[in-house]
């Protein structure tokens, strides 16, 4: 009788969960078939899952749904679509979906990319405003030059360019945020930074974390749950990272982020931590971004170098062979733009796009769409629409000068109310950079023990959530002995007194009339 009992309750449970799935899942977009109890979690790729959902979406369409685990997923790979729901409306999709052991256990909440839209990521986003508007980016252009310059003149003497294009990176945002540089690429500050990278990367990762999976399992106490163990390990390392700058950059003689921060209205009701977490994600972002495009630049110069010969004319022409290229020159440089915006296309950086939530249930082309959805905007799939880009997979620069399409994708730094604030920033480093290597340098590969060009692979790539190329080796010769000679000339006659920089930086923000409040 008892065994009856238990069976007949056992089948009871079980009808009743296929009876919630069957309603969760009702209406929703078409999607990979889900067993029960267990969704599509046994399908989840773990290595390059953009080219997956890539897949997918050739047999469900350009709006599809998947259940990993608890989290109903909806992935967008249209770029028109992904705007319509992320940037029209994105009071609805402007959340973040529940990470319990990045968001919650990891950075207990203060990471500023996975904050819930509400009043809390409000008041930071005024808070940064003023320093990240397009109209401030552009003052920060002096640290830019100088690190660009210094970049230059590194590449004469090493071919480490990954290196370089990193510690250029670091240097303008810890310029910026915290007041100092970090001239050599192997200082603590950037040791410590790579490891806090690193450590978000695997907090992050789909499928690795049990109470991602089972968030009821984080009332646990510590003792009992070694994720949390990790987590604070991690935490630690990354609080004193970001405090130790913050308290650096107070005493700093050049005026900087942290400062400005500091006096601000929004920060008088935040913890000194969490000032400090604001200005640590902002300055350790640039790392990986910028570098990836950079890499992905020199992987493109060398699978297709086809287009360097037309840069570089355009750059003779406009520029000349006594000067370097600068951020005035942009609108004169319709080609190099063009090269920078296909960096950007080409192979993203973000290949599986920074994930939105739902705020509240809504619906769209008869899908609905529920409250709490996990919604992915496939930069891939969008970045290789054959429908908005002729032959994707190449590198094609001039596809941006005369395309004319308006609903191909150029979010590049995401969608809605959840845009990269640093992006005015990053496309000015971007420019600044591929036009002076361009001017100065020509890129190609080594060669191998045949005596001929050691070929790249342009489709291997890292299954991280920033995707670097798998490394490669590059050469960088300078184009004639007088560009070495203007390097050389260029880097020995810079201003390199951070305090002077940062003073002018401040002082023109003045002039503009922009906020200042340290």
């Amino acid at each position: 009788m008892m065994a009856f009992i238990i069976i007949t309750s056992l089948l009871g449970l079980v009808i009743l969960r296929l009876l919630y799935e069957y309603q969760r899942d009702r209406n929703l977009p078409p999607g990979p078939r889900r067993l029960p109890l267990i969704g599509n979690i046994y399908q989840a790729p773990q290595v390059l899952p953009w080219r997956t959902f890539d897949e997918w979406s050739k047999r469900y369409g350009p709006i599809m749904s998947a259940q990993f685990g608890r989290q109903t997923m909806i992935f967008i790979t249209d770029a028109a679509i992904a705007r319509e729901l992320l940037d029209k409306r994105g009071s609805i999709y402007g959340d973040r979906p529940r990470m319990v052991m990045a968001g919650e256990n990891l950075t207990k909440g203060m990471h500023i990319m996975l904050r819930q839209y509400d009043d809390r990521f409000r008041l930071h986003q005024r808070m940064e405003a003023p320093v990240l508007s397009p109209r401030a980016s552009s003052t920060y252009y002096p640290i830019q030059d100088l690190e660009s310059k210094q970049l230059l003149h590194e590449l004469l003497s090493s071919n480490d360019y990954v290196r370089h294009f990193e510690r250029y990176s670091v240097s303008v945002l810890y310029a910026l945020a915290y007041g100092f540089r970090c001239e050599r690429g192997d200082e603590e500050e950037m040791n410590s930074a790579r490891e806090v990278l690193h450590n978000f990367g695997m907090a992050a990762r789909v499928g690795t974390w049990i109470v991602d999976a089972i968030p009821a399992l984080n009332i646990l106490p510590m003792c009992v749950s070694p994720w949390k163990k990790t987590a604070e390990r991690l935490f630690q390392i990354e609080a004193k990272l970001h405090m130790r700058n913050m308290t650096r950059a107070k005493t700093n003689k050049a005026w900087n982020w942290t400062k400005e921060f500091s006096t601000s209205k929004q920060a008088q009701v935040m913890s000194p931590l969490e000032l400090a977490y604001d200005l640590g994600i902002l300055a350790d972002a640039g790392m990986e971004t910028t570098s990836a495009v950079m890499q992905i630049f020199v992987l493109a110069a060398l699978a297709y170098p086809y287009f360097i010969k037309t840069a570089q004319e355009e750059l003779e022409r406009i520029v000349g062979p006594d000067r370097l290229p600068n951020l005035h020159d942009l609108e004169n440089l319709p080609y190099i733009a063009a090269v920078v915006e296909e960096a950007l296309q080409w192979r993203p950086m973000a290949p599986n796009g920074i994930p939105h939530a739902t705020s509240q249930e809504n619906t769209f082309m008869g899908y609905r769409i529920p409250k709490g959805a996990t919604i992915v905007p496939l930069h891939w799939s969008m970045s290789l629409d054959e429908q908005h880009f002729e032959n994707p997979f190449e590198f094609r620069p001039e596809r941006w000068i005369r395309n004319s399409d308006d609903n191909c994708f150029t979010n590049f730094f995401g969608f809605g109310r959840r845009v990269c604030p640093g992006r005015h920033i990053a496309r000015n480093s971007l420019f600044t950079l591929i036009s002076r290597i361009l001017w100065a340098y020509n890129v190609r590969p080594p060669v191998g023990v045949d005596g001929k060009p050691v070929k790249v692979d342009d489709m291997a790539f890292g299954s991280g959530f920033v995707s670097m190329p798998d490394p490669f080796d590059a050469v960088f010769e300078p184009r004639s002995d007088h560009s070495q000679m203007m390097i050389e000339k260029e880097w020995v006659s810079t201003e390199k007194d951070l305090s002077v920089l940062m003073n002018g930086v401040k002082e023109h923000q003045q002039s503009l009339g922009l906020e200042i409040r340290s």
